[in-house]
């Protein structure tokens, strides 16, 4: 990818190339319902039966975040619209989902040192006070099998028009300051590593310096209302008001 402005590039198409340029297996669709929807109608076929699979689109119809809530997008191809499936040895705990916001933020934080990334449980990034991205995890079993679908809508060069709440990578950068398309291949390439070293351990404990981690990027939140003062080993999240499960969030 050259060091160019990625302007008007689709990056659902341009990360797919990323993709097969890192021979990971991709299936890149222009439009869909979701890539999550996508990633487990084939998460035990014979056709995505390799340890990680990547799912792209440039515009989702149904595209949706935890729960009931929906994933708006702005225009079609500004956003990273991506599934990341990968098969797992064991269950994954309650650390899995902390533990995978951490590495987006610590991917999203090592391209662009000087944006103000936060962390916000249970697993959406902010740019100041304003939504960035969203992960959305869902695990999926058949028989002895077990597939975990990482979920990641990105903001990138555009964010929702009726949401005063998000922005976009590239609304935050300085101005002069272009989002060049070597910037975006060292997101993903870290991004990748990151994701694939939480997915390994998604069946143990926090570490300290994950907890520690967590901690810090959970309170650079500027509205945060009460700091946390100490994540456990189980994700746990401990306040002035008590200890909440990660889970419960």
């Amino acid at each position: 990818m050259q060091d160019s402005p990625l302007n008007d590039i689709r990056l659902g198409e341009v990360t797919a190339s990323w993709a097969r340029h890192n021979q990971l297996p991709v299936r890149y669709e222009k439009t869909t319902s979701s890539t999550n929807d996508l990633a487990k109608e084939e998460a035990f076929e014979a056709a995505a039966s390799e340890d990680v699979k990547v799912y792209l689109t440039d515009h989702q119809s149904q595209g949706r975040g935890r729960g009931k809530n929906g994933w708006s997008e702005g225009r079609a191809g500004a956003a990273l619209l991506s599934s990341w499936s990968y098969v797992l040895g064991d269950p994954p705990q309650p650390t899995l989902p902390p533990r995978v916001g951490l590495a987006l933020f610590k991917a999203l934080q090592n391209v662009w040192p000087f944006l103000p990334w936060s962390l916000k449980s249970p697993n959406d990034i902010y740019l100041n006070d304003r939504k960035v991205a969203g992960l959305l995890l869902e695990t999926l079993s058949q028989g002895p099998d077990i597939r975990v679908v990482v979920g990641l809508g990105l903001n990138v060069m555009d964010a929702p028009a009726d949401l005063e709440t998000a922005t976009s990578i590239l609304a935050q950068l300085p101005a002069g300051t272009p989002l060049l398309g070597d910037d975006w291949a060292a997101f993903l390439d870290r991004w990748m590593f990151e994701l694939t070293d939480a997915v390994a351990r998604a069946a143990e404990p926090l570490t300290t310096t994950e907890q520690e981690a967590l901690r810090w990027a959970l309170n650079l939140r500027p509205s945060l209302k009460q700091k946390i003062t100490r994540v456990r080993a189980d994700a746990s999240l401990e306040d002035g008001g008590g200890v909440t499960p990660w889970s419960e969030i």
